[in-house]
């Protein structure tokens, strides 16, 4: 009995050239002999799906990047305008104290919340997010109960303090919102089939939002 001749498959064109340089460009982590097997198999599947793990990372990181840097011709950051409210804030809160005293409940509620954003270290966008809710809820309380024992002079100061606290505060949450959009596009990008292989070998993992 003859045996049919079976037929030899090779690869073309991009397919070839995928398969031929991509161990040279793997992250140094994964240039070990199993890893990159796997590596190898899914830049296959790259090869059809029209995707890499170096356009992940890069994408990842120019996603990042927007919540850092400037959104608008006039330089104006989510980063500069946390600055901008903090400052307001603790301006806010020495003029409180001033009207109620230092012992004040609402007072040294809000002082704790400034504290610890200030000691925030490198949160990220959820951890930024609770902690700025945590002290805008504070602010909010020792501006009402100040305002309502302050003389006029004190009560303008205050209005002032809270009208730059609450506009930094809307501005903060414009930028976000624009961010968490992009965060998200990129995340649904990533989370698909192979592109989830190849996010976490090359540690472009999901992007948190500026949200609960």
């Amino acid at each position: 009995m003859q045996l049919e001749q079976q037929e030899t498959f090779v690869i073309h064109g991009p397919q070839l050239e995928v398969l031929g340089t991509a161990e040279s460009k793997l992250p140094a982590p994964l240039k070990k002999r199993g890893t990159a097997a796997a590596v190898l198999a899914a830049l296959a599947l790259v090869s059809v799906f029209g995707i890499g793990g170096a356009r992940l990372k890069g994408l990842h990181d120019k996603t990042a990047a927007l919540y850092t840097a400037a959104q608008d011709k006039y330089g104006h950051s989510i980063q500069g305008d946390f600055a901008a409210q903090a400052d307001a804030a603790a301006n806010l809160i020495r003029v409180a104290g001033r009207t109620l005293g230092q012992g004040d409940a609402s007072v040294q509620a809000a002082q704790a919340a400034l504290d610890a954003w200030n000691a925030q270290g490198e949160a990220d966008p959820a951890q930024q997010y609770a902690l700025n809710r945590t002290l805008a809820g504070a602010v909010d309380l020792a501006y009402t109960a100040a305002a309502d024992a302050a003389a006029a002079q004190e009560k303008g100061q205050l209005d002032d303090l809270y009208a730059s606290f609450t506009s930094a505060q809307a501005t903060v949450e414009r930028a976000a919102a624009a961010y968490n959009e992009q965060a998200q596009a990129y995340n649904q990008t990533a989370g698909g089939f192979p592109a989830v292989v190849l996010a976490g070998l090359w540690g472009a993992q999901p992007l948190a939002y500026f949200a609960p």
